[in-house]
């Protein structure tokens, strides 16, 4: 069956389909004459004009009676009368659909709720299987940092820079062609190079430089971190190879015992 309502025009009942008027209803039942219609028509829209005027009525009457109200029961119950009014519904009626809208509402925030949980939980599975895969392709060398910081400073959330998985480990060769490195402007590539040859580096942090510790070649950076130029900030001169650095700016300390 065709989605629509039944309607009664003129002591006829009538079924006027979704997207459907009025009069090509009234003409597809073949309950009414060509001149019928357009009777029945100018007598509807004259009782809606008529009705539509004696809401308008009713609504500034009952706006004076809000402005005058002091409970708030009493102007919910008015204000509600109003938008009853407005719709050209019955209070009843109009508390009835009401009710059904936030049913729908609900249903329907519930329903996204559902699908959101799903998709995070697909994400999560998702990312837990390539975590997998990046931990049995990785280097012993970046695994054993990985592990490092895993225990000691592991990252929580999805949105920081940080290291999640063997994967997001950098040699210092491999950061010094990154075009996100030296943006600090306080340490560049020419003193990355110069380190490179050296195999040692200095590095700054706003934390006591332990395992896992979040560090950095800029000192700037290591400030800015702890609040601001001036700030104090820790200091360590290593090898290379004991940082898991991310970029030629920062990484995280991951000195692996031999």
């Amino acid at each position: 069956m065709e989605d629509g309502v039944w309607r009664t025009v003129g002591g006829r009942r009538i079924f006027i389909k979704d997207g459907q008027s009025l009069t090509d209803a009234m003409k597809n039942s073949g309950k009414f004459e060509e001149k019928d219609v357009k009777t029945k028509l100018k007598k509807q829209f004259d009782k809606n004009k008529e009705k539509q005027s004696d809401n308008q009525e009713k609504i500034e009457k009952l706006e004076k009676e809000l402005e005058e109200a002091k409970g708030l029961l009493e102007r919910g119950k008015i204000r509600e009368k109003i938008e009853a009014l407005k719709e050209n519904k019955t209070v009843e009626q109009y508390r009835k659909d009401k009710e059904e809208k936030r049913i729908a509402t609900l249903k329907e925030r519930e329903e996204k709720e559902k699908q959101l949980k799903e998709q995070k939980i697909k994400e999560i599975e998702q990312r837990r299987k390539q975590l997998e895969e990046d931990i049995k392709n990785a280097p012993k060398e970046k695994l054993e940092q990985y592990e490092i910081i895993k225990e000691n400073n592991p990252m929580l959330d999805d949105y920081h820079v940080g290291i999640r998985s063997p994967k997001d480990i950098k040699s210092f060769n491999e950061v010094i062609n990154d075009d996100e490195s030296f943006s600090w402007g306080d340490f560049s590539k020419k003193d990355a190079e110069k380190a490179l040859q050296k195999g040692e580096i200095t590095i700054y942090s706003s934390y006591s430089i332990e395992q896992g510790t979040f560090v950095s070649t800029s000192k700037i950076q290591a400030e800015q971190y702890a609040g601001g130029e001036g700030k104090k900030v820790y200091t360590k001169t290593i090898p290379l190879k004991d940082v898991a650095w991310i970029n030629g700016d920062e990484g995280q300390y991951a000195k692996v015992k031999k």
